[in-house]
């Protein structure tokens, strides 16, 4: 069965598109089928891939469109990139900012338009995996509504954790309106951490004591690195880039513990 998750931070610059990029790729890695759906109008996930986003005519506003007229005339892998590390893309461009104006627009179902998609989609592979934009926009709240679970990366510094509080608020919104009773939150991801540093220890120590009993803070957390900032503008994953590199280890442990904690849960 098909699992589908959303990646999110309404905070930009918090490693969400690269989490978003090696979790896929270390899936697929694993023998799992993926497609990456780029819901960002910045196309990031898209160009770090490697693709011109701004060239490309059939993007995920393309099929959502689709899904507003009802115009479900076409093929499961229709409009989906295919990326040589072995996962599926269905890209975006400026053209999906455009798109959250026609959604506001309708009267019902606005938020279920890419659940309606990815409905039609998701019998081919194991993951789909959501790069959702930096924003809690009605966009995101599609995403939200689409997936079984959010992963949240955060930046380990003060003014990210204060911006935690509206995101799972969101979230619980979304569960507690009836747009989707089973979402969970897989987790929170620790990115860019310099774990030599006093205020990474304090964010940790100020997370555990606000979160620790109810959501899920991965043991595996993502170093700083220059490396990872320059993958993207290669087209390629961490794995690809730096094969050797902390952050490559580094997500390829994150990786290996979200499919433990899965098969966990699972087999209860």
């Amino acid at each position: 069965m098909c699992k589908i998750i959303a990646v999110a931070n309404q905070k930009g610059g918090v490693g969400k598109t690269t989490t978003a990029i090696n979790l896929g790729i270390g899936l697929a890695n694993r023998g799992n089928k993926v497609l990456l759906v780029d819901l960002d109008p910045q196309g990031n996930a898209t160009q770090g891939l490697g693709f011109d986003a701004d060239a490309l005519e059939i993007t995920v506003a393309t099929m959502l469109r689709k899904m507003i007229s009802k115009d479900y005339a076409f093929t499961e892998r229709y409009g989906i990139m295919e990326h040589p590390e072995g996962i599926s893309l269905m890209p975006a461009n400026i053209e999906l900012s455009v798109l959250e104006t026609e959604l506001i627009s309708l009267l019902f179902g606005r938020e279920k338009m890419l659940q309606t998609y990815l409905n039609r989609v998701r019998d081919g592979y194991d993951y789909i995996v959501i790069d959702c934009m930096p924003s809690l926009n009605l966009v995101t709240i599609n995403a939200l509504v689409a997936a079984d679970e959010v992963i949240i990366p955060l930046h380990a510094q003060y003014y990210s954790v204060r911006g935690l509080e509206q995101l799972l608020q969101t979230v619980s919104s979304v569960k507690l309106n009836g747009l989707n009773g089973n979402l969970k939150i897989s987790g929170i991801l620790y990115t860019c951490v310099n774990d030599r540093t006093t205020s990474f220890r304090d964010v940790q120590k100020i997370l555990n004591e606000a979160y620790g009993e109810n959501i899920r803070i991965y043991k595996n957390y993502i170093p700083r690195s220059v490396k990872a900032e320059e993958a993207p503008a290669n087209g390629q994953s961490i794995y690809e880039y730096d094969v050797a590199g902390k952050v490559a280890f580094a997500y390829g442990r994150f990786t290996d513990e979200f499919l433990a904690r899965e098969t966990e849960v699972e087999g209860r």
